[in-house]
């Protein structure tokens, strides 16, 4: 019977132990550190991505201002050599306006030419961005592959320690693993220890002469309890 309590004892830290293994594995941290940085590097590429929008969106609006002056340079252009205009100050008029126009059509067509390459620049940075959090999303794949590799072998052995756990309780006697059950949360895997002969192996300090006496003198061999730590003792 003590043996057996011991041996319970020994599969309930056993499975605590597996249980915290499971929650702590290296992975789970390596994954959140990977996750972190999954996230901020998106946010880089949100930004850069948004930028690039905003640039595209500058040279779209540069080049249809451009085109809506080039078209109106190019209808001065056909009045010019119509013949529709035949005064000379109208002819000087007329060529003023569509330099002038030429002028700023070219002065859009440059902006525009910049925003173009602003954008080039910006796409080939997102390229970038976006090739480095692809590795980092193989290595949370590969994190989060091991993490479930390791679950089910620690479940697998926690199902094994539950299987012999059961089919230990069974033997001993019910009331005793009740007690024990209820004073494991208070000890641990130190709910159950063994009387030497001249103290209780759980005491933090040297157990009571009166106390020491009083286990010797017990009847029998079943586990006695200590008055000075609270433990079930073995004799």
């Amino acid at each position: 019977m003590s043996d057996a309590l011991l041996d319970l004892q020994r599969l309930d830290t056993t499975s605590e132990q597996l249980v915290h293994r499971r929650a702590n594995l290296a992975q789970r941290q390596a994954l959140s550190d990977a996750v972190s940085e999954q996230e901020r590097q998106q946010r880089e590429i949100d930004v850069v991505a948004a930028a690039r929008a905003e640039v595209a969106t500058r040279q779209r609006r540069l080049e249809v201002e451009a085109q809506s002056i080039s078209d109106k340079a190019d209808t001065d252009d056909a009045r010019l050599y119509s013949g529709e205009v035949t005064a000379i100050k109208d002819l000087e008029a007329l060529q003023h306006e569509i330099a002038g126009l030429r002028a700023r059509q070219g002065e859009f067509e440059d902006q525009a030419l910049v925003a173009m390459m602003e954008a080039e620049e910006l796409a080939n940075q997102v390229t970038e961005l976006e090739a480095g959090r692809a590795t980092i999303d193989e290595v949370i794949v590969r994190l989060e592959a091991e993490i479930a590799e390791a679950e089910v072998e620690i479940d697998a052995e926690l199902e094994q320690v539950g299987v012999e756990r059961r089919e230990l309780a069974t033997a001993i006697d019910s009331a005793l693993v009740a007690e024990y059950e209820r004073r494991r949360p208070a000890f641990g895997a130190a709910t159950v220890v063994r009387f030497d002969g001249s103290g209780c192996s759980g005491c933090p300090s040297a157990m009571p002469a009166v106390e020491v006496d009083r286990i010797k003198h017990l009847d029998g061999s079943d586990p006695a309890d200590c008055e000075e730590c609270g433990r079930v003792v073995l004799r």
